[in-house]
């Protein structure tokens, strides 16, 4: 009789992701998507010119406040994509696979 072999697969490794912020003001980020957040609409502020890789490794949305408006582009093969021109305030949910870039401004 033979031993059998089992073959166990190695866990995926956790997705990661980013949210640049371009702008010159915060924006408010979301850690994981629970609908509990720290700041009653998102988790902390991310301010102007930084990433939420200097304290995450993954990002699951971002908040624009009332009366600012804002763009987002989306890291495509090293490149930027412009992907909405148009954000309106409030929250906005990223695939934990998805980087993409913000940038918030006064309507």
């Amino acid at each position: 009789m033979t031993a059998a072999t089992l073959a166990v697969a190695a866990p995926a490794s956790a997705a990661s992701n980013y949210i640049f912020n371009s702008s010159k003001i915060g924006v408010g980020v979301i850690h994981v998507r629970d609908g509990n957040y720290t700041r009653g609409n998102y988790d902390t502020v991310l301010a102007a010119g930084h990433r939420t890789s200097e304290f995450w490794a993954n990002a699951a949305g971002y908040y624009i406040g009332p009366g600012y408006c804002g763009y987002e582009w989306t890291l495509t093969g090293g490149s930027w994509l412009l992907t909405d021109d148009s954000l309106d305030p409030g929250q906005h949910y990223i695939p934990t696979t998805q980087t993409i870039q913000v940038s918030a401004a006064r309507c």
